[in-house]
């Protein structure tokens, strides 16, 4: 009976941390969208009776990194790769699933800006005339 519980609680505990980590992260969402739709609320009242606007007190969200899971991917990919080829196993699949996500994340965001440069219209750009006129 030993024989199989001491393997099943190996696999059941960070199964378990898993689901309790998803939780806490879930939770954590809910009340920051919650204090979120709260905020915004109470600025919709405020402009509506002409109020001063209250001070915002949810931190406006910084600028994310698109590269950053693209770059961290390719180097648990590379590390795996350097750590395999050092033990002398040249399979390389399981690198391969980190290595290769990362590339086509940093593919994807370098079409993306490529493309997002494109649609904006020269900063030094005159507004065009209407026909209206």
């Amino acid at each position: 009976m030993e024989d199989i519980i001491i393997p099943l609680a190996g696999i059941s505990i960070p199964i378990i941390a898993m689901f309790v980590a998803l939780a806490i992260a879930r939770a954590a969402l809910r009340q920051r969208t919650q204090r979120a739709e709260m905020e915004h609320q109470e600025r919709m009242l405020a402009i509506e009776k002409g109020a001063p606007l209250p001070p915002l007190t949810t931190p406006p969200e910084k600028g994310k990194n698109p590269y950053l899971w693209g770059f961290i991917l390719i180097a648990i990919g590379l590390a795996m790769m350097v750590g395999m080829w050092v033990e002398g196993d040249r399979d390389w699949g399981w690198s391969m699933l980190f290595l290769l996500p990362g590339v086509a994340i940093l593919a994807a965001n370098l079409l993306y800006l490529k493309r997002s440069k494109a649609d904006q219209p020269p900063r030094n750009a005159l507004p065009q005339e209407s026909s209206l006129s």
